[in-house]
């Protein structure tokens, strides 16, 4: 696994300054979790780094997390431990952070300063009392649950979610940016080669969304932060990890009837792929959906193959998987959008048959595959419900059914995620 090296900067404003669209190169959970109020909190685990050891392994032993050991110790680099360095792991449910002592603080006053109590601030960090503060002493404090994530080195970006977290092979992920700057900021996250239109969201973040990819790699993925100063023009470079766990997917032989198995000619399957592929990366449209994804077909058809299920053809090797979700189907069902959109591709297709692809905008695509009828044109509008074809078997299909597919910056994930979760 590795990051790209080529970046897209984008130029942000503090909150509400700002309109349009911005780039973003993005993934990340830095909003660590709200904390159990305890009335007298155990110091957190001191931990010498064996050779060969991660901080994931590490955090795992103890019942931690990676993003509460980068914070409690301010790792610039998680990939990057040393044999023999002590690391603080506290518990997952209540993080810490370390803070500089400044000149005339108290207990009280640091207790008031992060919203904790002195008592707690003395368990934490195993101070007797009469306790003497020297400036410039680190001392660890209850991370916050909101405002700026003291995980983060100073500059303007103070916040940055991803819902959900961890994140599954395949789904999509919600991504929101605060930032703190009253002048523009060049900034670029990178995560992978993935780049991430970002939004002005009401409330002054901003948000994007994230693809993961079905066959990424399950482990924690390295994301790399970088802004520009403004003023001075010196640049900060910062890594988070981000935690992908498997998806489940099972393997599954498809025995192709006769006189299908040549749709399945190399030089077919890639031509019709780039043309599609040039559709899903094309220069994006603002966001046109709201709420929730509606079924494309009655809730009476279940799924007859899930999305990520892995893929081999008539006995051979595997060779990919699932894009989509497939749903048993007899000939002539009503196929519907499920949210509002341009229909931007309504032809015959030679591998997915009659098939239907709409843009609902800020890289969301969705397509219908193998259908019997098509009833709508390139460039009709839709809103959710509008009726797009009828269920068929043209193309690739070993009989009738309806493929979904959805695509996020050219990426496949799982439509029925969005049936479920409102992004963003």
């Amino acid at each position: 696994m590795k990051t790209s090296s080529g970046r897209g900067n984008l130029v942000l404003g503090r909150a509400g300054r700002m309109p349009g669209m911005v780039l973003l190169v993005l993934g990340l959970s830095l909003l660590l979790l709200p904390r159990t109020a305890l009335a007298a909190p155990d110091p957190p685990i001191r931990h010498a780094v064996q050779p060969g050891e991660t901080v994931a392994a590490i955090a795992a032993q103890y019942g931690s997390t990676v993003p509460a050991v980068v914070a409690a110790n301010l790792l610039a680099d998680p990939d990057q431990i040393a044999a023999g360095t002590v690391l603080l792991v506290p518990p997952a449910d209540y993080p810490l952070v370390p803070v500089d002592v400044r000149p005339g603080d108290t207990l009280a006053s640091l207790a008031r300063r992060y919203g904790t109590k002195a008592a707690e601030l003395m368990a934490i960090n195993e101070l007797e009392s009469p306790v003497r503060l020297i400036p410039g002493q680190d001392l660890l404090v209850p991370a916050p649950a909101g405002g700026r994530s003291l995980a983060l080195p100073p500059g303007p970006v103070v916040r940055l979610t991803t819902s959900p977290d961890p994140l599954e092979q395949g789904e999509t992920a919600g991504v929101r940016v605060w930032l703190d700057s009253a002048e523009p900021v060049s900034l670029t996250i990178a995560m992978d080669q993935q780049v991430v239109p970002l939004r002005q969201a009401t409330d002054g973040s901003w948000w994007g969304l994230l693809a993961i990819a079905a066959l990424a790699e399950p482990g924690y993925w390295p994301l790399d932060l970088r802004w520009v100063n403004p003023a001075s023009g010196q640049e900060t470079t910062f890594t988070w990890p981000v935690q992908v766990v498997d998806g489940g997917y099972p393997t599954y032989d498809i025995e192709l009837p006769p006189g299908k198995g040549d749709l399945l000619a190399p030089d077919l399957v890639q031509a019709e792929l780039e043309r599609l592929m040039a559709l899903w990366k094309a220069d994006e449209t603002q966001p046109v959906w709201r709420g929730r994804f509606i079924r494309p077909i009655s809730e009476d058809y279940l799924t007859s193959a899930p999305y990520g299920q892995r893929r081999s053809y008539n006995g051979g090797p595997v060779s990919g998987y699932h894009t989509g979700q497939d749903f048993a189907a007899p000939e002539g069902v009503p196929v519907l959008a499920p949210a509002s959109g341009t229909v931007v591709l309504a032809e015959p297709l030679d591998v997915r048959g009659n098939a239907v692809v709409i843009d609902h905008g800020a890289g969301v695509f969705t397509g219908y595959w193998h259908l019997s009828q098509i009833d709508v044109q390139a460039g009709q509008q839709v809103k959710p419900g509008d009726q797009l074809g009828l269920v068929g078997t043209t193309g690739l299909s070993t009989g009738n059914h309806l493929h979904w597919e959805m695509r996020v910056h050219g990426i496949a994930v799982d439509p029925l995620q969005w049936t479920g979760k409102v992004f963003p």
